[in-house]
């Protein structure tokens, strides 16, 4: 932590009182018999920060706009608390449009607005009764569907290019558009935006179309004028070879047969000027011949036709989904990278290494005339790939991306500076570049980073090298598998959201980054996708693989995703969408009657990707077919009961029935799979312990035992894990909070096979910033073999949560762990401010710090006795944000003392190291 350093407070002529005139804290009574001290602290200098919203992205119409901020404070001392706060909104014109005083320490308040644009401020009142400074910032609410009345889509076959000029007139001037597939805008040869690939990202265009807003004015000419470029691209719309679209519902789109499209309209001051359905509209075959996701882009700069009239589409052509404001943040270049090394195995080839496998596209600088092409992989060339009958460890491998051709090609008659595709993205780590004119030196080429723009929430940083790289890996292979929609991985020809990936990932991917927007969204897509019987598919959008209904683990998502939403603090989601819970539900139920029983669920997929016990030798140990669709079925109804409970009213009268439903299967679970012989679930596989101990099915008579059951089960396999996809999701919180933290740290820490670390520190292709998909990739096929894949990355939730220890439990409200390793640090964003918490051991003592916001409450679990612990180099006391202590409390198997604390920074110390005394017998 940064030291703590006072800045002057300036005044500003409002009220406040000086230190002499701060009473002193009421005297409160210790949980022990200590001595409390009291404490002053001087006055204090406030802030606002992180206002929402920002004005990136509207609000939806129609409903209360949420205003958040975290409040901050400097002061010689802690806990500083909000009393209260006033919200002021004014419109574009200058007239106050709402306003609201709210006395509470939750720094939330929402207000009703019309569409349009407003600037808006926020104050705050500390109990001492200072001020804060005052902080603005902008909203938008979006406006109707009906705005897009009368404005038509526009495209052509053959053309990918667009033009028009106009005029717009004075005044403050938007452009909100649409493109599909992908697609870009730019006015008077200036770019609308960072967003990169599509401005609508990717749904179900008969049911949504998601479109954004940007403001131009600064991009118009003295007369207010422009032309207007639009480029456009094939996205998950089209392929040169047919790979889509493939739609497997039979809803006819034959209005919506021209994959490349785009609608816009321009408005100045709220009222429309000019859009796709104006007369001036001009058309061309641009110098992009060809494009796709899978195969890359190839670029021909002599190649663009000229121009010529664009005919009108026919009447109602085109999408007949909504148009939806887009509420969460497009693709955008999020890092630069530079050459790791550049080597020349052979004449015309040059090998790039950038260090890291991610999502993105290289943007390079070309001297002279020349044809290049540049062929993007993920790993080099080595003994064990069972597809290469000779390996040239020189050369890159592209065995894994199946029909994915990964390469983009540029033909230029005179150099080019930064040439970038814009119409494709690649996951990769190295590239082959082709007929590149001369020596490629580094400051020709670089890697753009390409995902949602989503900010980072949370990271953490350990005393153990396998526990980083598995934390970097973990929100890696997330990252490069943000766009727009959670999909399974960057380079080979799926790139789909598959639900399934999406269920377990969720919760980590929320913590990780601040993504509700983009999950929100992606729970209206797989409600888009919904069957009038309720039922779901594998893949949302459903395109390409999977079926429907889906299986039970996968179609999970739906409700899985509304409950780390909420848990993430947004609900919306589940109220917006109840009637589709209760509609999914009743398809569970028909799925179950049809099926005959527990036991006899269809499960297409199941425990995805166990490791095999020797690598190479296909799939590890599973449970039955069935036992991970039961366990799916239940758990979804224990977390819509959650769900129900929390939206209140008929649907905490549907959380009754769902609960009661849940209790009933959940005894037939037990029956159907447990062997009171053996004392197991099922077969006896590592998930055959794990899922019945997270549903809670097991009676208390048998708990010790299962989980007994289950340390031997570790214990015989090595130490490690053998199961897959869904296994890992839950079996490191299962061995951690039944006392035995260490059994799931030591398998962590592990670098050998099978194991996390093995990823990451095997000799043949050490991960850097992603996953694989198969526990033993290096010695497995070309079939189903990615190298980043997020569908294991829910481990990023236990290393966060557990070993890090810090876990927020309702708005403010944190919970942080010190636990056995020898040093972490991690640091949370919250709506409210920043959480810091770290520890080390360090020269026999233990030294723990904290920083909590203002408005937050943190319960410090130390693993030390009471009177060895001192705050600040004196006794542990209350007072000055310390609100209670309390000793000799047990959690997870450990024995703590627990600080709560409010506002402030803390650092906590104790001789001997300190370690939670907790012993696990197997």
């Amino acid at each position: 932590l940064k030291p703590f350093r006072l800045k002057p407070r300036v005044s500003d002529g409002r009220a406040h009182r000086p230190a002499s005139a701060v009473p002193k804290p009421a005297m409160r009574r210790h949980s022990l018999a200590l001595l409390p001290f009291l404490f002053w602290r001087s006055s204090a200098v406030l802030h606002a920060s992180r206002l929402a919203p920002d004005g990136s992205f509207p609000a939806a119409a129609g409903a209360p706009v949420r205003f958040t901020f975290a409040p901050e404070a400097e002061a010689e001392g802690n806990g500083v608390e909000m009393l209260r706060f006033e919200i002021r909104v004014w419109s574009s014109s200058g007239a106050l449009a709402a306003e609201r005083q709210v006395v509470s320490g939750n720094p939330m308040a929402e207000l009703a607005l019309e569409p349009g644009r407003y600037r808006w401020s926020v104050q705050w009142w500390s109990k001492l009764g200072e001020a804060s400074e005052v902080a603005e910032s902008t909203v938008a609410v979006a406006p109707g569907d009906d705005i897009w009345l009368g404005v038509p889509w526009r495209g052509a076959s053959g053309k990918n290019e667009f033009r028009a000029d106009a005029i717009f007139g004075q005044g403050d001037a938007e452009i909100l558009v649409a493109t599909l597939g992908f697609g870009f805008v730019t006015v008077n040869g200036k770019e609308v935006s960072k967003d990169m690939l599509s401005y609508s990202g990717w749904t179900n265009t008969a049911k949504r179309v998601l479109y954004r807003t940007y403001n131009i004015t600064g991009l118009l000419n003295s007369t207010q004028g422009a032309t207007l470029h639009v480029s456009l691209g094939c996205g998950y719309r089209c392929d040169p070879k047919g790979r889509f679209p493939a739609y497997h519902d039979t809803a006819d789109r034959s209005q919506d047969s021209i994959a490349k499209l785009f609608r816009l309209q321009v408005r100045v001051d709220g009222r429309l000027s000019f859009h796709t359905g104006s007369s001036g509209w001009w058309a061309r075959a641009g110098p992009v011949i060809e494009d796709s996701v899978y195969g890359g882009e190839t670029h021909v700069m002599s190649a663009a036709g000229a121009w010529e009239p664009s005919k009108d589409l026919p009447a109602g052509w085109g999408p007949k989904g909504a148009m939806v404001p887009a509420t969460f943040p497009g693709v955008q270049v999020t890092r630069v990278d530079a050459p790791v090394s550049i080597k020349q195995p052979a004449p015309g080839i040059h090998v790039v290494d950038f260090g890291s496998n991610v999502a993105g596209v290289c943007s390079v600088s070309v001297p002279a005339k020349a044809t290049i092409s540049i062929r993007h992989g993920e790993l080099m060339q080595h003994e064990h790939l069972p597809d290469l009958k000779r390996f040239d460890p020189s050369r890159v491998y592209f065995g894994n991306l199946r029909s994915a051709e990964a390469n983009d090609t540029l033909v230029t008659d005179r150099a080019v500076k930064a040439w970038t595709p814009r119409f494709t993205y690649h996951g990769f780590r190295y590239v082959e570049l082709y007929g590149y004119p001369g020596q490629l030196e580094p400051g020709s080429i670089q890697r753009l980073r390409l995902n949602t723009a989503v900010l980072e929430k949370s990271g953490a940083n350990f005393s153990d090298e396998v526990l980083d790289a598995i934390h970097a890996g973990s929100k890696g292979s997330q990252l490069s598998n943000l766009m727009q929609v959670p999909t399974d991985c960057p380079q080979r020809d799926e790139r789909l959201g598959w639900m399934g990936d999406a269920s377990l990932s969720v919760e980590s991917m929320l913590l990780h980054f601040d993504m509700a927007g983009m999950m929100a969204a992606f729970v209206d897509s797989m409600v888009d996708e919904l069957g009038a019987d309720g039922s779901l598919p594998d893949v949302v959008p459903y395109q390409r693989y999977g079926g429907r209904p889906a299986d039970l683990s996968w179609s999970s998502a739906l409700v899985s995703s509304m409950h780390a939403l909420w848990e993430a603090g947004e609900l919306g989601p589940a109220r917006k969408h109840w009637e589709a819970v209760r509609l999914h539900v009743d398809n569970l139920r028909a799925q179950y009657h049809k099926a005959g029983a527990l036991s006899k669920l269809p499960e297409p997929y199941g425990d995805w990707c166990p490791p095999p016990e020797v690598p190479g030798t296909g799939r590890g140990e599973r449970p039955s077919k069935g036992f991970a669709a039961a366990f799916s079925l239940i758990h979804v109804l224990q977390q819509a009961a959650d769900l129900g409970t929390a939206v209140g009213g008929t649907a905490a009268q549907d959380a009754q029935e769902f609960a009661k439903l849940a209790a009933a299967l959940g005894a037939e679970f037990h029956a159907s799979f447990f062997n009171p012989t053996l004392k197991q679930y099922d077969n006896g596989a590592m998930i055959t312990y794990v899922l019945p101990l997270v549903l809670g099915v097991v009676p208390q008579s048998d708990q010790q035992q299962i989980f007994q059951n289950l340390l031997m089960k570790v214990q015989r396999s090595n130490g490690t894990w053998t199961g897959g996809i869904i296994n890992n999701r839950f079996l490191f919180d299962v061995l951690h909070d039944h006392g035995a933290a260490e059994v799931a740290l030591a398998m962590l820490q592990r670098k050998d096979y099978p194991s996390y670390g093995y990823m990451y520190f095997n000799p043949y292709e050490p991960a850097r910033e992603c996953m694989w998909e198969l526990p033993d990739a290096p010695f497995e096929g070309t079939g189903m073999n990615s190298r980043n894949h997020h569908m294991y990355s829910s481990v990023g939730h236990y290393l966060l949560t557990r070993v890090a220890g810090v876990k927020q439990v309702a708005a403010g409200e944190f919970v942080a762990v010190v636990g056995q390793l020898q040093r972490a640090s991690t640091r949370m964003t919250t709506a409210r401010g920043d959480l810091h918490f770290s520890w080390s051991r360090e020269s026999g003592g233990l030294s723990v710090e904290a920083k909590v916001p203002v408005g937050g409450r943190a319960h410090i679990y130390l693993p030390a006795a009471l009177d060895a612990l001192s705050l600040d180099g004196e006794q542990l006391h209350q007072g000055q944000g310390v609100q209670e202590v309390l000793p000799l409390v047990e959690l997870h198997g450990g024995t703590f003392t627990r600080v709560t604390v409010r506002h402030g920074r803390f650092k906590f110390a104790a001789p001997g190291g300190g370690s939670p005394t907790a012993t696990v017998v197997i």
